[in-house]
């Protein structure tokens, strides 16, 4: 196997790791309500605030923006998209 197929292997594992894991939590924090409350994990509830300040310090708009826009996703979201962005790369790339 390549690079690309096992990064994007182990990426699919972590995203469906995860996935599993906000779906048992929000099992378990039903207790006796009925209320199901799947919340998702941010890389910006992750990551400590102090470490997220440099994207005030960008200068360009679009690009700050972008920043934050990939800051707020759920990580679930980052990690399917890191797969598959490194599935195309071995597409296209192959292997030798």
């Amino acid at each position: 196997m390549a690079a690309f197929s096992t990064i994007g292997i182990v990426l699919m594992v972590c995203a469906g790791i995860l996935f599993a894991y906000q779906v048992m939590s929000a099992c378990l924090g039903m207790g006796t309500s009925d209320d199901f409350v799947y919340e998702n994990i941010r890389l910006e509830e992750v990551v400590s605030e102090s470490t997220l300040n440099w994207v005030d310090s960008i200068s360009s708009p679009s690009i700050q923006g972008f920043a934050e826009t990939v800051i707020s996703l759920p990580l679930v979201v980052l990690l399917l998209s890191g797969a598959i962005l490194s599935f195309l790369i071995y597409m296209f790339k192959g292997h030798k």
